[in-house]
């Protein structure tokens, strides 16, 4: 695709990598949302070649709760309200939305949501390429968000001991074990407004299976504006139960680039549950 000279524009050259979010152990940890018996899988794959107007966008809302989405964690309550012991709450969330006006426009995009055990659960992976026409530009949007709420729990392990002897008791022992209480919000996006880019974008999202993640990348070079940045919220319980704080995180990123533009953005997020 031939690219157009445009004027007025600073150059400006934004490189912005490899975040990187890793927790393990007991603390800043979460588990796996158990699947439901049934499995669903939704495969879409677009392509696009147009020298106009292009609009396309999606939206997806997952929701997967271990004991009753409507009553608990779902969606009746916004996956705030009180989850009974034991029980883990997980929800993806994905919008997108592309306008490109007159211009010239190649799209291609694979869209897969999975929710078996297997991981991703989601998994994105565009290619845009765009050169502007007369007052033409293109924008794009795209973010995706994970949260995995678990309710803490205590339980009880009673193991028997067998002895040689027949006319010997056997032992009995009871093991007790604390597992802590978690709330997960993470969310990565990015934005564009541009007169000519070519872009490649990675969504992987798991949290049917261990460790909990979100993986995203953008990787664009063009001229206009592009921004992309992510938002992590981690709490993590100490005992057996949800009132009990051991640690919580806040983190908030956001990279810009105006002009002529190189711009790439990793993020990178998983936490392991409790052992």
């Amino acid at each position: 695709m031939k690219r157009i000279k445009t004027i007025g524009l600073i150059s400006v050259v934004a490189i912005a990598m490899a975040l990187a979010i890793a927790f393990s152990g007991v603390a800043l940890a979460s588990q796996p949302v158990p699947t439901t018996k049934e499995t669903e899988i939704l495969d879409i794959t677009t392509d696009i070649v147009c020298s106009g107007t292009v609009v396309e966008s999606q939206e997806l809302s997952l929701e997967i709760d271990s004991v009753d989405l409507l009553n608990k964690g779902g969606s009746s309550a916004g996956g705030m309200s009180p989850l009974a012991p034991g029980e883990i709450y997980g929800s993806i969330k994905y919008d997108e939305k592309m306008i490109g006006l007159s211009g010239d426009t190649e799209f291609d995009k694979c869209f897969k949501v999975d929710t078996s055990k297997t991981a991703p659960n989601l998994d994105v992976h565009k290619q845009i390429g765009y050169t502007a026409g007369f007052l033409g530009s293109l924008s794009h949007y795209e973010q995706v968000g994970i949260k995995a709420i678990a309710a803490g729990k205590t339980t009880s392990k009673t193991t028997t001991t067998e002895h040689i002897c027949p006319f010997d008791n056997p032992d009995t022992k009871t093991t007790t074990t604390k597992v802590p209480g978690s709330c997960e919000e993470v969310h990565a996006y990015s934005a564009m407004v541009v007169t000519n880019v070519q872009a490649t974008t990675t969504t992987e999202v798991g949290i049917t299976d261990a460790p909990v993640n979100l993986n995203y990348r953008i990787n664009a070079d063009g001229t206009g504006l592009v921004v992309a940045g992510v938002g992590v919220f981690v709490a993590d319980g100490i005992g057996g139960t949800n009132s009990t704080l051991g640690s919580r995180m806040v983190y908030n990123e956001m990279s810009i680039a105006c002009g002529k533009f190189e711009f790439t953005k990793e993020v990178g997020y998983k936490s392991k549950p409790p052992t």
